[in-house]
């Protein structure tokens, strides 16, 4: 079971499992595409591997059906198709069934992925749980994980372990895409590489031209029609994606990003978005204060497009705040 990166991370786990004193209840929080739900599946495989070591052998038989997706003690919650989770599936599944010895080995494992996602539900999912997080049985563990360490009530943070998922190098990216990718040409690799820096999720749904390949290029957009004053470019590239939610507030949000990478350009830091170039061209048009007034414009259309506001008026209005 290979991870690429966070291996800070992997070896506090480790140390914990060496040592006996496996946590029962964390939290894995970083951005979309840092690979928290296959964190999550590694931690578990920390904890079930037959050999306690920390390290997963990848040879027992407790390893090999993790790596299958068929060990019945690793059990992942599944929401609704708009990434709600039910109240009464975690009460059932999770909550009463925690008791329950496990099926194989000493210990099993309830991992609930993207909680933040789960938005009509999120704060009733974490009341039912914390009672099974404050008083945990001894063969049993708990992996929540979403964007933001901020999704979660302050009682349950105090009672996990919180592990915070970091993007990997640009090496590591590139090295995930070749194994992975074997057949594609390597510009279409560099291209995803430059699209994904060190966010491999970003990178594979780039080259499986995903939502995210669309994304780049309305950020793409955005980002050259502002470079060139085109308040007719933003508007048209805005107008693409009017009725596209999650495409609308995905471009945005990357076009932040753009943004906020010309401003660390400007003090010579890391430039961690999906275009380079573009973010040099901002730069050179942009001062700091200009840059940090954009993002939070940028931002705030995020905000609007979350809360539900009609996607033609945030289109609009975004369009008037940027000229």
């Amino acid at each position: 079971m290979k991870i690429y990166g966070n291996q800070t991370l992997l070896k506090q786990t480790a140390r914990m499992v060496s040592a006996g004193r496996e946590p029962h209840s964390m939290i894995i929080h970083g951005e979309k595409g840092l690979g928290k739900k296959e964190i999550a599946k590694y931690i578990a495989a920390q904890l079930m591997c037959e050999a306690h070591t920390g390290e997963p052998c990848g040879q027992c038989r407790s390893c090999r059906l993790i790596e299958k997706g068929v060990h019945p003690d690793l059990i992942f919650a599944q929401p609704n198709d708009k990434g709600n989770y039910y109240v009464e599936d975690i009460r059932d599944t999770i909550v009463a069934d925690a008791p329950v010895a496990p099926n194989e080995g000493d210990i099993k494992v309830y991992v609930i992925p993207d909680l933040d996602l789960s938005v009509q539900t999120t704060v009733q999912v974490q009341n039912i749980l914390l009672k099974l997080i404050e008083e945990p049985p001894d063969h049993t563990a708990l992996i929540l994980t979403a964007r933001s360490r901020e999704t979660f009530l302050s009682t349950i943070i105090s009672r996990c372990v919180s592990l915070a998922a970091a993007p990997v190098t640009m090496q590591e990216s590139g090295e995930y895409l070749q194994e992975n990718y074997p057949d594609r040409d390597i510009t279409e690799i560099r291209e995803a590489l430059e699209a994904g820096k060190g966010n491999i999720g970003r990178c594979r749904a780039y080259m499986e031209k995903e939502q995210y390949y669309n994304s780049v290029a309305l950020a793409k957009n955005l980002a050259a029609a502002y470079s060139e004053g085109s308040e007719y470019g933003v508007l048209k590239a805005l107008a693409a994606a009017d009725g596209k939610k999650a495409l609308l507030r995905e471009g945005v949000y990357l076009f932040s990003e753009i943004v906020r990478d010309s401003c660390a350009l400007l003090t010579d830091g890391e430039v961690i978005g999906c275009d380079t170039r573009a973010a040099e061209a901002l730069s050179r048009k942009l001062t700091l204060s200009a840059g940090a007034e954009l993002y939070d414009i940028l931002t705030a259309a995020v905000r609007r497009i979350d809360a539900n506001c009609s996607l033609s008026l945030v289109c609009n209005s975004l369009c008037a705040e940027l000229f």
